[in-house]
């Protein structure tokens, strides 16, 4: 008697266990369909919606550190006419005394900064900051030095700023990677790479 009751308890824990599942027709074992009538009682009616309209979003706030050239009469650069709605393009990279060409993205990375005899590491980024963009310096033992948080481009001169924006020195391209200028002070420096 206990080897009947042994597929009987297996069958009922299976059956148990199935019921868990669903309804038997998702499984296959038995026709549960649902009518085509109760289907379309379950949907949602149509709802009416107000009309969608667009207006065009007005231009990002520029960098006020940003080199703007010069304009025409019309407001736009020459020979270039902007779609309505966009900025103006990104001014064309300064050409150095020597002819190279520089813009934002060749001051990128380390540099090795120098001034009275100290040599440290100068690191510019495109990260915005209060003054231009960020600056950092590692390795400096001079307090002005140290300071220098920020810089800017303006035009083939790069300006280096502390951490109010205050500028700590100014110095100017003699190519793509040599800079030389003074400190506010009047001592020279430079960095190169």
């Amino acid at each position: 008697m206990s080897r009947r009751l042994a597929p009987i308890g297996l069958v009922a824990t299976l059956a148990a266990a199935l019921s868990g599942c669903g309804s038997f027709g998702a499984i296959g074992l038995g026709p549960m369909e649902r009518s085509a009538k109760s289907v379309e009682s379950d949907t949602l009616p149509p709802v009416a919606t107000a009309p969608v309209t667009s207006t065009a979003l007005p231009p990002p706030p520029m960098d006020p550190n940003a080199q703007m050239p010069p304009q025409t009469a019309a407001g736009t650069l020459p020979g270039t006419e902007p779609l309505p709605g966009t900025a103006a393009p990104a001014p064309p990279p300064v050409s150095t005394a020597s002819g190279a060409e520089i813009g934002r993205t060749d001051l990128l990375g380390g540099w090795t900064l120098q001034s009275g005899g100290e040599s440290c590491q100068l690191f510019m980024t495109l990260t915005s900051w209060t003054g231009g963009y960020r600056a950092s310096t590692r390795g400096c033992q001079s307090p002005t030095l140290k300071s220098i948080s920020a810089w800017s481009l303006s035009g083939s001169q790069v300006v280096l700023a502390g951490a109010n924006g205050v500028s700590v020195a100014s110095l100017s391209a003699s190519g793509k990677t040599h800079f030389n200028g003074q400190i506010n002070g009047g001592q020279a420096v430079s960095f190169y790479r």
